[in-house]
């Protein structure tokens, strides 16, 4: 890095505005079609922070679906998320003709989206279905969904995620019959449910992108069976805990081709302000970030899992500054929806938001992590503590193969984000010249690939 000039991304936060420019750099696909959809973390509380039964304050997850009149010749959908639907077919191992097709519909004229909210253990908890018809749109509110479910009091701060299916492949025993779009919104503010009685009840004053990722769905050939390139979601046999991995929108985790060396995927994920301590004063700079690691299973140190199943309770990461220094630490991902509220170990730590206090209604603590990862030691250059005030950098996490079964596909997938407030701070020969503020922004996890040991 050039020592004249260094710029420093920094600060962590929880809320974004849109970030969908910045989506395509990693290896994560979003915006293309898929027969099914999945959002990876979905989340409605009547409080953000102190974890009262309703407060001023609230947190709420917008889903919009748009449902096109036809997808044409398009590589992504045609052989890989929605290969049973879009007019140019074809599979992983058998491409479709390279013809364009028809811009005719798709979709029938009386279709529905099914879909399914599982909690973090994978366990269905609820789900319902939309009408929808050819070049629709349709929005869940789902603070809305759960204020109308019957059973808010378990489901006000509980998170998971949400499976998107069309109606005909609901049960596994057919193809999705049309594909569609979905994107999302982790949504912050004043809780406005006096005045919308009916709906999720939060007038946004901060937001978040949450990545949705399409995938392929295709009619289950055994019950309970397990995702493939071809069919990656399984509905037939698993009484609505449908199981789906993103084989190919997603991060693969793995690459399943026999081998007997361990084989390890590396994923970067931004972090916000990294600071050290000021004196014995906390560092105001220093603003916890949101990581979310969604894995398409449960890997923890529990019973029952699998043969072949690697444990996932102790990851090893690295946090690297952007003096290129590190330091080692590990984190714990035990569930299909992990959630980090990483912070330093040195500064006092910072109120976490109540969904990441509240308790698992499985008897296993809270659902998300107060995380204490370390802070790299400051390169001498900087004899005013100018970096080490504003240091920002990222986190390196080393994800083991959890399966391989040689069959020279991709067998598992995760999603992988952060949620960091940035600003970077420029200065040269340690004086500050300039800080610019970023909105808030969603950072897509990268996928640096597979290693072995």
């Amino acid at each position: 890095m050039n020592t004249s000039f260094r710029r420093t991304a920094i600060a962590a936060g929880m809320f974004t505005a849109l970030a969908g420019a910045g989506m395509p750099a990693s290896a994560m696909i979003v915006g293309d079609a898929g027969e099914a959809n999945l959002v990876p973390f979905v989340v409605w509380d009547d409080a953000i922070l102190d974890g009262a039964a309703d407060t001023v304050t609230s947190i709420n997850t917008i889903i919009k679906i748009t449902v096109p009149g036809a997808v044409g010749n398009k590589t992504i959908p045609n052989r890989f998320t929605a290969i049973h639907t879009t007019p140019t077919n074809g599979t992983f191992a058998i491409p479709g003709l390279n013809v364009p097709p028809f811009d005719g519909l798709q979709s029938p004229a009386t279709a529905r989206i099914h879909w399914f909210f599982l909690d973090q253990q994978s366990v269905h908890r609820l789900d319902g279905v939309i009408p929808v018809t050819p070049n629709d749109s349709a929005v869940i509110d789902w603070g809305a969904v759960v204020k109308a479910s019957g059973i808010q009091p378990q489901l006000n701060g509980t998170v998971g995620y949400l499976v998107l299916t069309t109606e005909t492949a609901s049960t596994g025993v057919a193809d999705a019959d049309f594909a569609f779009f979905a994107e999302a919104w982790l949504i912050a503010g004043i809780d406005g449910d006096g005045a919308l009685i009916n709906g999720g009840g939060t007038l946004g004053v901060l937001d978040a992108v949450i990545p949705v990722v399409p995938m392929a769905d295709g009619a289950d050939p055994v019950p309970n069976g397990v995702p493939t390139v071809d069919n990656q979601v399984i509905e037939r046999g698993v009484n609505k805990s449908v199981k789906a991995s993103p084989l190919f929108s997603g991060i693969p985790t793995n690459w399943s081709d026999g081998s007997a060396v361990q084989q390890i995927k590396e994923v970067d994920v931004t972090l916000g302000n990294r600071s050290t301590q000021i004196g014995n004063t906390t560092n105001p700079f220093q603003i916890p970030t949101l990581v979310v690691v969604w894995n398409d299973r449960n890997a923890g140190a529990t019973p029952g899992l699998p043969a072949g199943w690697t444990d996932w309770s102790q990851i090893g990461v690295d946090v690297y500054n952007e003096q290129e220094e590190s330091c080692s630490s590990s984190i714990t991902l035990p569930w299909q929806l992990n959630l980090l509220w990483v912070e330093t170990d040195i500064s006092a730590p910072y109120p976490a938001p109540a969904f990441i206090d509240k308790l698992s209604p499985y008897g296993y603590g809270p659902q998300g992590q107060q995380t204490l990862l370390c802070v790299p030691p400051v390169a001498p250059f900087d004899p005013l503590g100018v970096v080490k005030l504003f240091q920002g950098g990222f986190l390196r996490m080393y994800l083991p193969e959890q399966v391989d079964t040689n069959i020279n596909q991709p067998e598992a997938a995760a999603v992988i984000f952060s949620i960091p407030l940035q600003y970077n701070v420029n200065f040269e020969a340690t004086q500050i010249i300039g800080v610019s503020a970023i909105p808030f922004e969603t950072a897509l996890g990268h996928d640096r690939g597979i290693f072995t040991q």
